[in-house]
């Protein structure tokens, strides 16, 4: 990898961080030589074009985001011009420290572009000073996995423990299947229309089920994975419908959106920079479906986040697990459809009474009632019967790579499909 890298001297790059990196060093006496890099974004404003201006606050949010999540709590970093940072690491040696700010530049690349150009990706380690300047070695991403491939081996060969035998770099850079985003139709019964298509994150496992939703985050109980969830789910889901739309392709959009993700005031902000730079003309397409609220929501705090989402899309939709105690606070929100998400092979046997009285009660307080799980033909009937505005599930229609054109679907066409099951 040396013989690879590129030797550059600081030069003017940190004539101006000097102070700072004196202040770092006095306070951490032992950070290890080798422990200062350089992460910069130019290849990514590179990539990024005309469009760098309008994201480059959202993108220093997320590198700033990133850095909190990859760094030890004893390591520091700073905003360093416009494209860059400093990182000063307090133990990890400059092969290991590298890689991290790597990985950092592709997580943005991969979060605002949807892949990575590993060669492009290139970080600046300090290697030593001489006639009192730091010398750096510039390395890609590319080069780094490479030599990590190569240690992680020599250390699967030379460790029996299972511990030993996942080396550093294994946790630096996990290789995982990218998320995807799929979508499938939801029935609008009184229209007789397949016109609102669900977005939903998957990520595929080799020889295993994928996973779905928040469970695609490495830990669905952190705050901020699920908003990287959800700003990656509305990038890939407003790439793809902005493609379809210039090809004169129409239908509606429900964009999940986790309760934790509105409920904290950093985390809306930076949900907020993603919903400004969604182009005006997809706005009226879009509608939100909110994950995650907290049984006995106030009305207050519910009323909030669909006041936000409303600037933003046509309609605001709540998705609960079941009962009915939190309707007339969604109601009183000003929630359009309240959907009831049933477990995977429920059953008219055991749900019917309860969707029963779920529609029942969004009637009576007007508002929609939704249910998604209708994998089967009876539960659909049933849904039917129950008197379900909104139907979702595998009986309605699958899950694909795309959304689809608005079709139209009436009861008729579902009694043939029961009939045909």
């Amino acid at each position: 990898m040396d013989g690879l890298a590129q030797r550059e001297s600081a030069g003017g790059h940190f004539t101006e961080a000097a102070p700072k990196l004196r202040a770092i060093f006095q306070a951490q006496t032992q950070a290890a030589a080798g422990s200062l890099h350089m992460v910069g974004l130019d290849s990514l404003r590179s990539r990024l074009g005309a469009r760098w201006p309008r994201v480059a606050d959202r993108v220093h949010m997320l590198v700033e985001r990133l850095l909190r999540q990859m760094l030890n709590p004893r390591d520091a970093w700073f905003r360093h011009g416009e494209e860059g940072y400093i990182v000063v690491f307090h133990q990890l040696g400059r092969t290991e420290a590298g890689l991290v700010c790597a990985k950092v530049v592709e997580q943005l690349q991969r979060l605002l572009l949807g892949d990575v150009d590993t060669a492009a990706v290139r970080v600046h380690s300090a290697v030593h000073e001489m006639d009192g300047e730091l010398l750096f070695q510039s390395s890609s991403l590319h080069e780094m996995l490479a030599g990590a491939a190569s240690l992680a081996g020599a250390a699967v060969a030379a460790e029996t423990s299972a511990d030993k035998a996942n080396p550093w770099w294994a946790h630096a850079a996990p290789q995982e299947e990218p998320l995807e985003v799929v979508y499938r139709p939801i029935w609008d019964v009184r229209k007789q229309v397949l016109s609102i298509y669900l977005a939903r994150a998957m990520r595929p496992r080799r020889g295993r089920l994928p996973l779905w939703g928040y469970d695609c985050a490495a830990n669905p109980q952190d705050m901020q994975q699920i908003l990287g969830l959800d700003l990656d789910v509305l990038r890939q889901t407003m790439e793809v419908y902005g493609e379809l739309y210039r090809n004169q392709f129409r239908c509606f959009l429900s964009v999940p959106v986790h309760f934790e993700t509105l409920a904290g005031i950093a985390r809306r902000r930076e949900y907020l920079a993603a919903l400004q730079a969604i182009p005006k003309e997809l706005v009226a397409f879009l509608a939100f479906h909110v994950v995650g609220f907290p049984q006995g929501v106030p009305v207050s705090r519910a009323t909030e986040m669909v006041t936000f989402l409303k600037q933003f899309s046509r309609v605001v939709i709540a998705v609960v697990e079941s009962g009915c105690q939190d309707l007339p606070a969604l109601a009183a929100a000003g929630i359009y459809i309240v959907t009831m998400l049933l477990p995977p092979g429920a059953s008219p046997k055991r749900w019917g009474p309860e969707l029963s009285r779920f529609s029942h009660e969004a009637l009576r307080l007007r508002v929609h009632a939704g249910v998604e799980g209708v994998d089967t033909s009876l539960m659909a009937s049933y849904a039917d019967g129950a008197g379900f505005h909104y139907m979702a599930g595998d009986f309605i229609g699958p899950w694909s790579e795309v959304p689809e054109n608005a079709l139209r679907f009436t009861h008729a066409d579902l009694r043939a499909r029961i009939v045909a099951d």
